[in-house]
């Protein structure tokens, strides 16, 4: 490493420290160790960056007065709102009276605290509160709103300062909004699964159709589950007989090595070589496993550290990884005492659990390569073992991201890319990571998770859908809920990216990926699942959930630590059964219509929801939702029929969550009724919707007519015809994509 990038690194090292000491509004506690030249030096800094401050806030403060008064003048004649300026000027005037007893430092509050409220009040870049224009259009609701949000922030400051100055110097600050200490050891803010987790969705909602209650769970009727053992299509990576609440001992007892292109290489194998300059100056190539025990050995104290360390084994890529989330999150985002607390105590107990890999994983893990059906068992202590090796970043061969390289049909299992940017995104994603690493190194896990790749080989194995004479099963729909919390027992489905976990480890946070954050277990199949295919999905049960969470996308928060009380079978598997299964994304919306695109999604939800083994009685429904639409551009109320239709297929029954979107759950619940009043079957579903293909074909899409009106269209025109023909009627089929279309061929007679 050149001494230029040493001199950046230690300069970087210095100002990260100095931000975790002397950082904004935090005081230097009372055990901390400054001599008095260090003291003086900080204390004139203070008070210089402290003079400037005061001086700039004046000013702008002022002019903002100016601007104010002006603008008053000018719009009160005609303003039609101003009902509360004389109560805002007021305001401003008591503010102002403050800029200028600041000014002249005859200010009797503490400098921090006016700082503080100055900064909140202002409009300088970089804050997130702001002064009232008079000449803006303020009514008194949304006054007591901003005056309210004022109060809000006010008592969050006072927390702030009660907390840094308060008797207890243990005790961490709050510094973000109704989030939990990561790193505490008390369970007192646990929640488990028989308590409601907070979500984004509102309480109150829509739910129409068949009672929750009412549809089929696991809990309801316990699947029988076969003897676990290693046999073909099934590798099992720890002794099958162990003790309930006892951690599985791995087997074999002796590690096992397989470096080829059919296995994960592993990052203690004694193939893993990495070039490096010897002192010397000479190239050499060492063992990499080596070059990761000695770097993770030396002491590591700050997040600085913590890169240094990453980049001595993974050097190439010096100048193209950044780390700046990572730094963000251990000197802005979290408090000192946290981030000293992670570094002495939670990061050595990570570090040791990676370096453990060659005693806890001995057995060789297989790919899951495409078009083939093979189940991988691990324990969950092996699972972490895994994410902590990830973490650090040692899996070799998975950072090239060429379209040549021996990866590029898998996804990315190395943690960089989680540690690169300063999204807001990136720190709750960080919050829910660490977090799991908190509870695993605090306590070993004793279960056991399954994955399973299933592929539909043949495609005689899928079902005709043209010809099907499946009825449509029941269903509940609600605007309210959540597929994790509300289908608990049931089959749930992860709306997944063909590479599994789509962005959990870079800029993505939907569906998928948030349920990979507090499921952080979900996100070891990233190392062995290769892409999926059309006919592919994949099935993991026994998944614990170590989170909760609000918001989506950029409103999610990390809300807490969450205990999982969902019963295990015989396994060691919680009773939590995830599939993911990939839709396709169109960039054109009327795309999605044609019939090949139809069997497309159809056949890829049949792949995931089939099951073998359960009498049809016995079955659990599916918790799904909106799958494929957002990003994807699919249209939910085609995607929720060509669910409800593969559901029907496999005698499952249906629990459909829109995710607050109250008319599109009363759409859904008119149609299913509409369809199951009039007999539909799948076939003749499948019918219809190749008629509305070429209904719309050629057409300006302002000119479309909506898929469900069209459907009721269709079925009522049917019923008059028939009316009038005396009740019969000739069949004719639907042709696939041929353009020759007819009144489908429902019944002789209609009711």
């Amino acid at each position: 490493m050149s001494g230029t990038k040493c001199d950046k690194r230690g300069v970087r090292k210095r100002f990260i420290q100095t931000t975790l000491d002397f950082g904004s509004n935090k005081k230097i506690r009372k055990d901390d160790k400054v001599d008095e030249t260090s003291a003086a030096k900080m204390g004139s800094s203070k008070e210089f960056e402290q003079d400037s401050m005061r001086e700039i806030l004046a000013s702008a403060a002022e002019k903002r007065m100016e601007e104010s008064v002006s603008s008053q003048s000018q719009q009160k004649d005609s303003d039609p709102c101003v009902l509360d300026l004389e109560h805002n000027s007021d305001q401003l005037a008591e503010k102002y009276s403050s800029v200028n007893s600041l000014k002249d430092g005859n200010n009797t509050r503490e400098p921090e605290e006016t700082l503080a409220n100055l900064r909140e009040d202002s409009m300088l870049p970089g804050t997130s509160s702001y002064l009232p224009k008079c000449s803006e259009h303020i009514n008194v609701k949304d006054s007591e709103e901003k005056q309210s949000h004022l109060d809000e922030r006010t008592k969050i400051n006072d927390v702030r300062r009660v907390s840094s100055e308060g008797s207890n110097e243990d005790s961490p600050t709050l510094e973000y909004n109704n989030s939990q200490p990561l790193f505490s050891e008390s369970d007192s803010q646990d929640e488990t699964s028989t308590v409601t987790v907070t979500s984004s969705v509102s309480t109150s909602g829509v739910s129409l159709g068949i009672e929750l209650s009412k549809l089929q769970r696991v809990s309801n009727f316990p699947p029988p589950v076969t003897a676990l053992k290693t046999e073909k299509g099934m590798t099992v990576l720890f002794e099958p007989n162990f003790q309930k609440g006892e951690a599985p001992k791995p087997s074999p007892l002796l590690y096992q090595d397989k470096w080829d292109a059919n296995h994960v290489r592993m990052p203690c194998s004694h193939e893993n070589l990495y070039p490096v300059v010897s002192k010397e100056g000479k190239k050499e190539v060492k063992s990499r496993w080596e070059l990761v025990q000695n770097s993770l050995l030396n002491d590591i104290s700050s997040s600085v550290d913590l890169e240094e360390s990453i980049l001595l084994y993974n050097s190439r890529y010096n100048k193209r990884w950044n780390f700046e989330a990572m730094h963000h999150f251990f000197t802005e985002v979290v408090d000192r005492s946290e981030t000293s607390n992670f570094f002495k105590s939670t990061l050595p107990q990570i570090v040791q659990l990676a370096l453990k890999l060659p005693k806890i994983c001995t057995h060789p893990i297989p790919l899951l390569k495409k078009n083939t059906n093979h189940t991988i068992v691990l324990t969950q202590y092996q699972i972490a073992s895994l994410l902590a090796n990830a973490f650090f970043c040692t899996f070799p061969r998975r950072n090239a991201q060429q379209k040549k390289s021996e990866y590029s049909s898998f996804p990315d299992i190395n943690f960089n890319r989680l540690f690169e940017g300063r999204s807001s995104r990136k720190q709750e994603k960080l919050k829910c990571i660490i977090n799991y690493f908190r509870r695993v190194t605090s306590e070993t896990p004793c279960g056991t998770v399954s994955f399973e790749r299933r592929s539909i080989m043949l495609a005689s194995n899928f079902p005709q859908w043209k010809e099907s004479q499946c009825q449509l099963g029941n269903l509940h729909v609600s605007s309210k809920g959540t597929i994790e919390d509300d289908g608990k027992g049931m089959l749930q489905i992860d709306f997944a990216n063909k590479f599994v976990g789509g962005g959990v480890l870079g800029h993505g946070c939907v569906q998928e990926e948030i349920r990979f954050l507090i499921c952080p277990e979900l996100i070891v199949s990233r190392l062995f699942t290769e892409v999926l295919g059309k006919n592919e999905c994949l099935v993991v049960k026994g998944a614990e959930q170590y989170s909760r969470y609000s918001g989506y996308a950029n409103s999610f928060k990390w809300t807490g630590n969450y205990r999982d009380t969902t019963p295990r079978d015989t396994w060691g598997r919680r009773e939590t059964e995830i599939v993911a299964i990939d839709a396709l994304h169109f960039y054109k919306s009327d795309n999605q219509y044609q019939p090949d695109q139809l069997k497309r999604e159809l056949n890829k939800a049949f792949c995931g929801f089939y099951h073998k083994d359960v009498p049809d009685t016995q079955v659990p429904a599916v918790a799904t939702g909106n799958w494929g639409c957002g990003a994807f551009g699919g249209d939910p109320r085609l995607k929720a029929l060509l669910q409800l239709m593969a559901a029907a297929e496999t005698n499952r029954d249906v629990a459909y969550f829109t995710f607050s979107d109250g008319d599109l759950c009363r759409d859904i619940h008119n149609m299913h009724q509409f369809l199951q009043s009039q007999a539909v079957s799948v076939g003749e579903l499948w019918s219809v919707l190749c008629k509305y293909n070429v209904h719309i074909q050629g057409r300006k899409k302002q000119y479309h007519p909506k898929l469900y009106p069209f459907i009721f269209d269709v079925f009522t025109s049917y019923d008059s015809d028939t009316d009038s023909m005396g009740g019969t009627t000739k069949k004719q089929d639907c042709e696939d994509g041929e353009g020759r279309f007819s009144s489908p061929d429902y019944r002789e007679s209609t009711p």
